[in-house]
């Protein structure tokens, strides 16, 4: 098969040798292809080209030079592209970028020809602060070409290319993105949640700035663009070195600007700054683009700053090294943050970034087998009238009765998930952003992420959730540790909103929980009832029919497709490997491990033990950490399947798990499995061989289970069914069934809505940046007095409201009501100097403060006025006369 490949910069070269990696690619003939006139880029794709191959040329369509205008060098193109695709006999042509003026003029040229394969290059998932009838940015309109098939990097993509308003519904394949779904120290990377901290407290931080070619875009004007790099270089200036990477096409124009800005250093555009480079830097600032990748592999925080000018918004992702922010000010008290306290204030919220980047170790071979099978696209028959009442035709009537009413149900397309942490290094995280990636490749839902830990009021996250339909709660845990969660619950309840638990808890849980945590546990008592509960096993939902859930249903849950699933060797070794994972504590039984491991000591048995899992505090005082077991500590997921396929037998040693994700696991990787009778994994094994279950909590019969178990064969037939009813699939069935979310193909395409600013505060301008999220208390009267005394104004207000939010300080509302006394806002300014005469502190300053604001109020301040220095003169009088009287 002849393959081409249309590159339009140095990225393209390097993708395109990533297909030509893969397995079964020795088979295809390639062809390089790219269209410059003026050289620059034809020699860069010329010198990647070199580079990475040995004998393959770069086909330039055209020469250096040659006489056209912008406009005839595109109409040209098209001809010469189609021109060398017959010429050449292509069967294929695959391309990075179908709405670039060159990208359109080749779909535009070929897509009725050859077949077209577009493959993502970069990162598309952007938001946007205001949408409205007019054109969108160009990734809006991404795969809209028609081509055969459209490979993207993860479900958000997927996501937007299936069920956004466009002309074309193309064929979308989730690959993952090549070079960086398969790389492993990537995956590590995404799923961490720790990260290195900056310098000591106190140092000069290093600063890279990596610009964008924003007015060569039109997504700023040059005026706003360099306003923006102004403002930010000149603030960041105060916390250390600042350094500006401008991007590889940059203008010479902007390139000799950058070079006037006082106290930075330019960089040459032309370097690449990979993870490498990267590293030696304590911070980097951009606008949105694909250089968090090499951030994240850096361990290099990156701040993503949207500019109020800038529509376009990166998401936000929540990682420990990312951090959106929408203004100078709200940027530069995260680099505060940073350099006083040594901590990178991250985002709280947001979803993960595999909603973005699906990992997958294969993505060239995926890639390529797309490439292999695309055909052009037939033109679709024209619509007729009675298209509608012809696509049932053959249906009985009660099949067309039904599907009458189907269409008129209206099913939820906003979902939120509320719980304390989303990360995969805890197991009850890990099923619902499963489900999550895998329901937004399929389903027109919008989701997002709220990890309540980061409020302090309940009406905050209401604020947050009025747009949402249905609310899933994760866990009960939020219940217990979260003075929010019930009564936001019931508020979010009385406000018509649809509120569904997925419980991950079981008895034992629930009694340490309840003893810890009375009244509140107390309070969730009552309001179970009131909820649609999701359980992942039977002996769980009967548990919660006893606390009175009318109809819990039961979900099982799921655990991602890990790169690495090595299957176990089917016979166990001289010495047999027993493992166990998960955190060290004694709900999992880490007293009976240790018993099992010493009892199988005594009796001569040449078993090995290993425990995977990071050490607690729930460890008490006489249980038995015995020295013949391998204690691991914390390993990354890659590392666990390692572990898992180089054992004989997992040994679950819990006293109460409802339905553990390891053992899931297990069952992926074909490992003999024992657990507690119990344990709620013995309901969907109980009589398959390979597993067995120990009804007496003892070592004793611990200990003869795993006997057992190493004398039987795993049943491959019987595993593979267990695992199929764990499948991602199976579960985003499941779990969209329960929650009245719409399925694939149940969702009608959503229109896009016009922005509504009727209602804009002048707190909340139109525009306004939304992903702001909160900061540790320790530096924010530091922030407020800062940006109070510069006159900027709208970031004092800004972290005022938020410590407003923790506590009421009193100098912060005097601050606060000055500020709106000189915008004109009488009734706020006048609601503020109230809170302050009884919030305390030294009350005659606060009376003279006070009387001072109250000037800036006009006719309407002036009582207030009088009456304030009236109380400032009555209690220094008082003051003066007590220290007479102590003085005698």
């Amino acid at each position: 098969m002849r393959i081409a490949v249309f590159v339009e910069n140095r990225n393209g070269v390097g993708l395109a040798s990533e297909i030509m990696k893969a397995p079964g690619a020795g088979s295809h003939s390639f062809h390089l292809v790219t269209a410059d006139r003026d050289g620059d880029v034809a020699a860069w794709i010329e010198e990647e080209a070199a580079a990475r191959f040995d004998d393959l040329a770069v086909r330039n369509l055209f020469t250096v030079d040659e006489a056209f205008s912008a406009d005839e060098f595109l109409e040209e193109l098209g001809y010469r592209i189609k021109a060398f695709a017959e010429r050449e006999d292509i069967d294929r042509l695959v391309f990075f970028n179908d709405q670039s003026q060159r990208g359109r003029r080749v779909a535009g040229a070929l897509g009725r020809a050859v077949p077209l394969v577009l493959v993502q290059d970069g990162h598309l998932d952007f938001h946007f602060k205001k949408t409205d009838a007019g054109l969108h940015d160009q990734n809006w309109y991404y795969g809209s070409s028609s081509p055969a098939a459209v490979c993207v990097w993860g479900p958000a993509t997927a996501n937007h290319l299936t069920f956004r308003t466009a002309d074309a519904d193309p064929p979308v394949h989730i690959t993952g993105a090549l070079g960086h779904s398969d790389d492993p120290a990537l995956l590590r990377a995404a799923r961490s949640t720790t990260h290195r901290h900056a310098k000591d407290p106190g140092e000069r931080l290093r600063i890279v700035v990596l610009d964008q070619p924003l007015s060569n875009q039109n997504k700023l004007s040059r005026h706003d663009h360099r306003t923006q790099l102004t403002e930010l270089c000149e603030a960041l200036a105060e916390f250390g070195e600042v350094e500006i990477k401008p991007h590889p096409s940059t203008l010479d124009g902007h390139l000799d600007w950058l070079r006037t800005l006082p106290d930075v250093t330019v960089l040459d555009e032309k370097a690449l700054l990979g993870a490498e480079a990267l590293d030696g830097y304590d911070l980097a600032v951009t606008f949105f683009s694909t250089t968090y990748l090499q951030t994240l592999r850096a361990g290099t925080p990156l701040i993503l700053f949207s500019p109020p000018p800038l529509n376009i918004v990166f998401p936000t992702i929540n990682h420990p090294l990312l951090r959106n922010v929408g203004t100078v000010g709200e940027l530069v008290d995260v680099v505060a943050d940073l350099q006083r306290s040594g901590k990178f204030t991250a985002n709280v919220h947001g979803e993960p970034v595999e909603h973005f980047l699906t990992f997958h170790d294969d993505v060239p071979e995926r890639v390529l087998g797309i490439v292999e099978k695309a055909s052009v696209r037939s033109e679709p028959p024209a619509p007729r009238w009675t298209a509608a009442e012809d696509t049932h035709v053959g249906l009985s009537r009660a099949e067309r009765a039904l599907h009458a009413v189907q269409r008129r149900v209206v099913r939820p397309r906003s979902l939120a998930v509320l719980g304390l942490g989303f990360s995969y290094v805890t197991g009850v995280a890990i099923p619902v952003l499963t489900y999550t990636q895998a329901l937004l490749a399929q389903s027109p839902v919008d989701i997002r992420y709220f990890d309540l830990g980061a409020y302090s009021r309940a009406e905050d996250v209401m604020a947050e959730l009025e747009g949402t339909e249905v609310v899933l709660v994760n866990s009960l845990a939020p219940f217990w540790r979260s003075p929010l969660a019930n009564e936001l619950v019931q508020a979010l309840q009385d406000a018509g909103k649809s509120v569904v638990l997925y419980a991950h808890e079981t008895e034992y849980v629930m009694n340490f929980e309840g003893g810890q945590h009375t009244l509140r546990h107390q309070e969730m008592l009552k309001l179970l009832p009131k909820l649609k509960v999701l359980c992942v096993s039977t002996s769980q939902a009967d548990m919660f029919r006893a606390l009175g859930v009318s109809d819990p249903v039961v979900v099982y849950n799921t655990v991602p497709r890990d790169t690495h699933r090595a299957r176990a060797r089917r016979t166990p070794g001289e010495r047999p490997r027993i493992v166990m994972v998960g955190s060290m504590q004694d709900r999992k039984g880490l007293d009976l491990f240790s018993r099992v491991a010493e009892l199988a000591y005594t009796q001569g048995l040449p078993w090995r033990f290993a425990w995977i899992g990071h050490k607690t505090w729930r460890i008490g005082p006489s249980t038995l950490l015995s020295d013949r077991v391998e204690w691991m500590g914390a390993l990354s997921r890659d590392r666990v399947r390692e572990e898992l396929a180089a054992s004989d037998v997992f040994f679950l040693s819990s006293v109460d798990d409802p339905m553990p994700l390891s053992v899931v696991e297990a069952v992926q990787q074909r490992l003999r499995a024992v657990t507690y009778h119990r344990v709620g994994s013995r309901e969907v094994l109980e009589g398959v061989a390979g597993y067995r279950s120990f009804a007496e909590y003892t070592p004793e019969a611990a200990l003869d289970a795993l006997r057992r178990v190493l004398d039987e064969e795993v049943s491959e037939t019987d595993y593979q069914d267990v695992e199929d009813l764990f499948d991602i699939p199976a579960f985003t069935a499941r779990m969209t069934t329960a929650m009245g979310l719409p399925g694939p193909g149940e969702g009608v395409r959503p229109a896009v809505a016009a922005d509504d600013d009727d209602d804009a505060t002048d707190e909340e301008a139109p525009g306004a940046f939304s992903a702001v999220l909160s900061r540790h208390g320790k530096y924010l009267a530091e922030d407020f007095t800062r940006h109070f005394e510069k006159g900027q104004h709208d970031d004092a207000l800004r972290v005022g409201t938020e410590i407003l939010r923790r506590r009421q300080p009193v100098d912060i509302l005097l601050g606060m009501a000055e500020i709106r006394a000189r915008r004109g806002q009488i009734g706020e300014a006048s609601r503020l100097l109230s809170a302050a005469a009884i919030a305390g502190g030294e009350r005659a300053r606060v009376w003279t403060e006070v009387a001072r604001v109250a000037g800036l109020l006009g006719t309407r301040g002036r009582s207030i006025r009088q009456l304030a220095r009236k109380e400032a003169i009555r209690i220094q009088v008082g003051n003066r006369s007590s220290r007479l009287l102590k003085s005698e």
